[in-house]
């Protein structure tokens, strides 16, 4: 199964969100190889500006750091950024995201927000329904 993680399941992840202890164990099966994850440059950009503000930069850089050797960095290019002015999501980055996913030949998207990509060609799903599809599959 290969999955891009959105920009919200990889704070919960840096931040240590208690509450979305989903999202920990999908990174840990990514950490595993048991699922192949992509991050877009988008989300790494975003999460370095967004997590700076609440918790120590050099503890955001080193987080992303370690992040980057679990999953795959996938460059949001021109045709991406064309595409999301092109198409029909009411979030430009969303737009990107669902691009990327789709260029990258991803399953899934996996986010807390999946209401967000119901105009995406990549199907998104709650980081609980990954861990059901793995439960199915083992």
């Amino acid at each position: 199964m290969k999955i891009l993680l959105d920009t919200n399941i990889v704070i919960d992840n840096l931040a240590s969100r208690d509450e979305f202890a989903e999202s920990l164990q999908i990174l840990r099966f990514c950490e595993n190889g048991v699922i192949e994850s992509v991050v877009t440059t988008v989300t790494v950009m975003d999460v370095m500006y967004i997590l700076r503000k609440h918790i120590d930069p050099a503890e955001v850089r080193n987080a992303v750091w370690m992040l980057l050797q679990i999953v795959d960095l996938v460059p949001a290019l021109k045709s991406d950024i064309n595409a999301a002015f092109l198409g029909d999501f009411p979030d430009f980055e969303d737009a990107v995201q669902a691009s990327c996913a789709s260029r990258v030949q991803a399953d899934y998207i996996v986010t807390r927000n999946v209401k967000d990509f119901v105009h995406s060609i990549v199907p998104a799903i709650l980081p609980g329904d990954v861990l059901k599809l793995l439960q199915n599959e083992g």
